[in-house]
């Protein structure tokens, strides 16, 4: 058995990661979806997740925002200064624009060039989501129904089709998220603990290059809550932090500097007005009540509004020895600390908390989404509520 399979039957055996996994078995081999059958389901969740790319127009303002700076950017050549109608245009990093500028030029200007973007990353998502549950729970169709609940929610679905940055940001925020808990799980070697750390620096590095400061700050809040309500300080001497700031830095950094030596004003306006200003004040115009986003997650969560509401205090049970992670309790605070800073921001849209559905996803359907079980024997879920 090689080390990776040991890994994996360690974290399989794991009193956290397993409970799941003993609920939601097959009853027998015959029931198991065969590997074709998989292969199967995967192409046709692809075609039907990109059949769409061509057909609609692009919706304005912000599809087409988008997708002409990346043809200003494309025809000019200039990939160090966005510009939108050749005026230079510093509300966002440029890592989309970078991305449909080079499918411009590759396959030409078409509807699904503007949406590649949104619609690949998210699409990894989904895929990474399968993967990762399938590491982290040692059970294929905890694996399957995690990656089929993203796959199937509502506003995860809408807002991957649309040309916006929040797909992007989105979808850097999950490897950073999936990343993290992988890397922190029991049973992790040093090895898979420090890639697994560098992936997440990566990660918020390139969803720094997506949105701004955001990319950062979110992950690194929420660790810190965490952090202070589980008083676990061992964790962090697991950051790596030298190597994961130094590969932050590399990757997030030059263009940066490239474009604030380009352009006197790009600091101040990219940080001050599009960051502090944005969440502060309402300059933007796109604020909205308290309650903004509350109707947007119970409709983006569809069809699994219900099972994220019927398991929502589970999720803060501590399990295992103190200082082993509590991958329940922390994707419940990425859920609801993400949810309640945008909610508290004076600039609201409504993919803005587009972050928050992977991990709503990964945690309850640990916790037993799969209606299989419910349908097979409704005993075994009175017995996993008690």
């Amino acid at each position: 058995m090689s080390q990776d399979e040991k890994t994996g039957a360690n974290v399989g055996a794991s009193p956290i990661f397993t409970q799941a996994s003993d609920l939601i078995r097959p009853p027998s081999a015959s029931r198991r979806l065969s590997k074709t059958l998989l292969l199967g389901l995967l192409i046709l969740f692809t075609a039907t997740w990109f059949s769409n790319l061509e057909y609609r127009k692009l919706i304005g303002p912000d599809e087409g925002r988008y997708a002409e700076i990346g043809r200003e950017m494309a025809l000019s050549g200039d990939w160090v200064t966005p510009r939108l109608n050749d005026l230079k245009y510093f509300e966002k990093p440029p890592l989309q624009y970078w991305a449909t500028a080079a499918a411009f030029r590759l396959f030409g200007e078409h509807h699904w060039t503007a949406r590649w973007w949104p619609a690949t990353t998210t699409f990894a998502c989904v895929l990474l989501m399968f993967w990762t549950a399938r590491r982290l729970y040692g059970d294929g169709e905890i694996a399957r129904s995690a990656a089929a609940a993203l796959g199937g929610c509502s506003g995860f679905v809408i807002d991957s089709h649309i040309n916006t940055l929040d797909a992007g940001l989105a979808a850097f925020l999950t490897v950073a998220l999936l990343g993290f808990l992988l890397a922190q799980r029991p049973g992790a070697t040093p090895v898979e603990n420090r890639n697994g750390m560098l992936v997440v620096w990566a990660a918020m590095a390139l969803a720094v290059l997506s949105k701004g400061l955001i990319g950062i700050v979110l992950p690194g809040a929420v660790l810190a809550i965490y952090v202070l309500i589980e008083r676990d300080w061992r964790l962090l001497t697991r950051l790596h932090f030298g190597k994961g700031l130094a590969l932050f830095l590399l990757i997030a950094v030059p263009w940066f500097v490239a474009v604030s030596l380009a352009n006197d004003e790009f600091t101040r306006f990219f940080f001050i007005h599009e960051h502090f200003a944005r969440f502060l004040t309402k300059g933007h115009h796109r604020e909205g009540a308290w309650w903004y986003f509350v109707p947007i997650l119970l409709f983006g969560a569809m069809p699994w509004t219900p099972f994220i509401a019927v398991r929502r205090r589970e999720g803060w049970r501590r399990k295992g020895q103190p200082g082993t992670l509590q991958p329940s309790r922390f994707l419940l605070i990425w859920a609801v600390f993400i949810f309640l800073f945008f909610s508290a921001s004076h600039s609201r849209l409504p993919s803005y908390i587009l972050p928050v559905f992977p991990a709503l996803y990964e945690r309850f359907t640990k916790k037993g989404l799969p209606m299989r079980v419910l349908a097979r024997d409704p005993r075994r879920v009175i017995v996993s509520r008690r």
